[in-house]
């Protein structure tokens, strides 16, 4: 939840600014051609704005992979061994993972906490090349 929130207002914005990003004479158009409000918005602003949208979405769900300091504020330092088996049972992220093996002194916590800074550094770049993916993919010249 304390992660939604913080990257609900990135998300926000980017929509705002794609949909602002379109231009007037393309609703004027579609409004003259006959178009209800709400097919000028499903069919003609909300496909133009879609990249901004995906890759606002996509750069704050990035974000809130790296966040470790809100978890840990909260209270969420529990050094959970088993992996969850449903949505119901106990669990960690890897940032508050990472911290709680970088703090350990033996050898093999060192190797676990680079192979995980390590998956997250790649997810991190996986998620960015999908939003550049997708807002070329998706982009629309007017």
């Amino acid at each position: 939840m304390t992660l939604a929130l913080m990257t609900l207002p990135v998300i926000v914005i980017a929509s705002r600014v794609s949909i602002k990003a379109v231009p007037p004479s393309i609703r004027d158009a579609a409004r003259g051609l006959g178009a209800s409000p709400l097919q000028v918005v499903f069919h003609h602003v909300l496909p133009l704005a879609l990249p901004g949208i995906l890759t606002g979405t996509i750069i704050g769900m990035a974000r809130a992979l790296g966040e470790t300091a809100p978890l840990l504020m909260i209270g969420m330092r529990a050094f959970v061994v088993d992996v969850p088996n449903s949505f119901s049972e106990a669990a960690t992220v890897l940032p508050v993972q990472v911290f709680l093996w970088s703090d350990e002194v033996s050898r093999g916590f060192v190797e676990k906490t680079s192979a995980a800074i390590m998956v997250l550094l790649a997810f991190l770049l996986m998620m960015n090349g999908v939003a550049i993916y997708l807002r070329n993919r998706f982009e629309v010249r007017w």
